[in-house]
Protein backbone atom coordinates (compact mmCIF):
# COMPACT_ATOMS: atom_id res chain seq x y z
CA UNK A 1 0.00 0.00 0.00
CA UNK A 2 0.99 3.41 -0.16
CA UNK A 3 0.40 7.29 1.60
CA UNK A 4 0.41 10.49 0.11
CA UNK A 5 1.91 13.12 2.46
CA UNK A 6 -1.26 15.35 1.82
CA UNK A 7 -3.86 16.79 -0.19
CA UNK A 8 -2.67 18.84 -3.48
CA UNK A 9 -2.33 22.42 -2.96
CA UNK A 10 -2.06 23.96 -6.37
CA UNK A 11 -3.16 27.33 -8.16
CA UNK A 12 -5.00 27.26 -11.77
CA UNK A 13 -3.59 28.92 -14.38
CA UNK A 14 -5.37 28.49 -17.58
CA UNK A 15 -6.54 27.29 -19.93
CA UNK A 16 -5.33 23.68 -18.60
CA UNK A 17 -2.78 23.47 -16.11
CA UNK A 18 -2.27 23.54 -12.47
CA UNK A 19 0.67 24.91 -10.62
CA UNK A 20 1.83 23.27 -7.30
CA UNK A 21 2.18 25.69 -4.42
CA UNK A 22 3.64 22.76 -2.49
CA UNK A 23 5.34 19.56 -2.77
CA UNK A 24 3.36 16.03 -3.14
CA UNK A 25 5.08 12.50 -1.58
CA UNK A 26 3.89 9.54 -2.60
CA UNK A 27 5.28 6.51 -0.52
CA UNK A 28 4.70 3.11 -1.41
CA UNK A 29 6.17 0.00 0.01
CA UNK A 30 5.38 -2.66 -2.69
CA UNK A 31 7.97 -1.71 -5.22
CA UNK A 32 10.44 -4.60 -5.80
CA UNK A 33 13.98 -3.47 -5.08
CA UNK A 34 14.96 -4.51 -8.47
CA UNK A 35 11.64 -1.77 -9.61
CA UNK A 36 13.08 0.86 -8.24
CA UNK A 37 16.07 -0.17 -9.44
CA UNK A 38 14.88 0.06 -13.42
CA UNK A 39 13.76 3.22 -12.48
CA UNK A 40 16.50 4.82 -11.28
CA UNK A 41 18.32 3.92 -14.18
CA UNK A 42 15.86 5.25 -16.59
CA UNK A 43 15.91 8.48 -15.00
CA UNK A 44 13.38 8.28 -12.49
CA UNK A 45 14.23 9.81 -9.35
CA UNK A 46 12.69 7.49 -6.91
CA UNK A 47 14.20 6.70 -3.41
CA UNK A 48 15.42 3.78 -2.77
CA UNK A 49 12.42 3.87 -0.06
CA UNK A 50 9.70 4.17 -2.74
CA UNK A 51 9.52 7.80 -2.31
CA UNK A 52 8.37 9.88 -5.58
CA UNK A 53 8.48 13.63 -4.64
CA UNK A 54 6.79 16.72 -6.99
CA UNK A 55 8.66 19.64 -5.69
CA UNK A 56 6.51 22.75 -5.80
CA UNK A 57 6.07 24.74 -8.38
CA UNK A 58 5.85 21.30 -10.88
CA UNK A 59 2.77 21.99 -13.87
CA UNK A 60 0.32 19.30 -14.07
CA UNK A 61 -3.20 18.86 -16.07
CA UNK A 62 -4.34 16.78 -13.45
CA UNK A 63 -5.57 14.03 -15.26
CA UNK A 64 -6.03 14.54 -18.97
CA UNK A 65 -9.20 13.18 -19.15
CA UNK A 66 -11.33 14.35 -21.79
CA UNK A 67 -13.81 16.92 -20.64
CA UNK A 68 -16.86 15.31 -22.39
CA UNK A 69 -16.13 11.96 -19.84
CA UNK A 70 -15.90 13.99 -16.52
CA UNK A 71 -19.61 12.58 -15.75
CA UNK A 72 -17.86 8.66 -15.91
CA UNK A 73 -14.43 9.34 -15.06
CA UNK A 74 -13.89 13.02 -13.44
CA UNK A 75 -10.18 13.84 -12.76
CA UNK A 76 -10.64 15.24 -9.30
CA UNK A 77 -10.47 11.21 -7.08
CA UNK A 78 -7.72 10.40 -8.87
CA UNK A 79 -5.84 13.81 -8.89
CA UNK A 80 -3.49 13.04 -6.53
CA UNK A 81 -1.83 9.82 -8.52
CA UNK A 82 -2.16 11.50 -11.98
CA UNK A 83 0.18 14.42 -10.60
CA UNK A 84 2.74 11.48 -9.51
CA UNK A 85 2.02 10.08 -12.87
CA UNK A 86 2.60 13.27 -14.59
CA UNK A 87 6.34 13.64 -12.96
CA UNK A 88 6.67 9.96 -13.78
CA UNK A 89 6.25 10.60 -17.49
CA UNK A 90 8.03 13.51 -17.66
CA UNK A 91 11.06 11.89 -16.49
CA UNK A 92 10.10 9.47 -18.96
CA UNK A 93 10.23 11.61 -21.69
CA UNK A 94 13.39 13.23 -20.86
CA UNK A 95 14.99 10.14 -20.70
CA UNK A 96 13.76 9.41 -24.23
CA UNK A 97 15.74 12.55 -25.51
CA UNK A 98 18.92 11.10 -24.05
CA UNK A 99 21.41 9.56 -26.74
CA UNK A 100 22.09 6.37 -25.23
CA UNK A 101 18.08 5.96 -25.35
CA UNK A 102 17.27 2.10 -24.57
CA UNK A 103 13.89 0.87 -25.50
CA UNK A 104 13.94 -1.98 -23.06
CA UNK A 105 14.86 -0.26 -20.31
CA UNK A 106 11.88 2.77 -21.18
CA UNK A 107 9.36 0.33 -21.80
CA UNK A 108 9.90 -1.33 -18.19
CA UNK A 109 9.96 2.01 -16.93
CA UNK A 110 6.76 3.13 -18.52
CA UNK A 111 4.97 0.22 -17.21
CA UNK A 112 6.50 0.53 -13.81
CA UNK A 113 5.28 4.45 -13.66
CA UNK A 114 1.89 3.06 -14.89
CA UNK A 115 1.71 0.44 -11.91
CA UNK A 116 2.55 3.46 -9.43
CA UNK A 117 -0.65 5.39 -10.88
CA UNK A 118 -3.11 2.27 -9.90
CA UNK A 119 -1.04 1.94 -6.17
CA UNK A 120 -1.50 5.84 -5.71
CA UNK A 121 -5.24 5.32 -6.98
CA UNK A 122 -5.33 2.84 -4.50
CA UNK A 123 -3.60 5.00 -1.54
CA UNK A 124 -6.65 7.59 -2.75
CA UNK A 125 -8.75 8.73 0.40
CA UNK A 126 -11.91 8.91 -0.43
CA UNK A 127 -11.01 5.14 -2.09
CA UNK A 128 -11.90 5.40 -5.87
CA UNK A 129 -14.21 2.90 -7.34
CA UNK A 130 -12.53 -0.14 -8.58
CA UNK A 131 -14.04 0.48 -12.23
CA UNK A 132 -12.92 3.97 -12.13
CA UNK A 133 -9.02 2.73 -11.41
CA UNK A 134 -9.30 0.04 -13.85
CA UNK A 135 -10.51 2.26 -16.52
CA UNK A 136 -7.79 5.10 -15.88
CA UNK A 137 -4.71 2.36 -15.27
CA UNK A 138 -5.67 0.89 -18.70
CA UNK A 139 -6.78 3.91 -20.36
CA UNK A 140 -2.53 5.09 -19.87
CA UNK A 141 -1.42 1.52 -20.71
CA UNK A 142 -3.25 1.69 -23.69
CA UNK A 143 -2.71 5.78 -24.79
CA UNK A 144 0.09 6.49 -22.73
CA UNK A 145 2.73 5.75 -24.58
CA UNK A 146 3.35 9.15 -26.88
CA UNK A 147 2.76 10.91 -24.18
CA UNK A 148 5.47 8.88 -21.99
CA UNK A 149 8.21 9.51 -25.21
CA UNK A 150 6.78 13.13 -25.81
CA UNK A 151 5.36 12.84 -28.93
CA UNK A 152 2.47 15.42 -29.76
CA UNK A 153 -0.09 15.27 -31.75
CA UNK A 154 -1.43 18.64 -32.78
CA UNK A 155 -4.79 19.34 -33.88
CA UNK A 156 -4.73 20.38 -37.30
CA UNK A 157 -5.58 24.00 -36.90
CA UNK A 158 -2.10 24.06 -35.05
CA UNK A 159 -0.04 22.23 -38.09
CA UNK A 160 2.00 24.16 -40.00
CA UNK A 161 0.85 22.80 -43.35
Amino acid sequence: MGSFNGLIQAEFTPPKTWVLSRELIFKTDDLASDEIALLQKGGIECSDQGEIVVSEGFKTDLASVPRMLWAFISPWDIARAAVIHDLLYSQCREYSTKTAFDSFLWKNVRRISDKIFLMAMDAAEPSVPSWKKKSAYYAVRVFGGKAAKGVVILPNDELNC
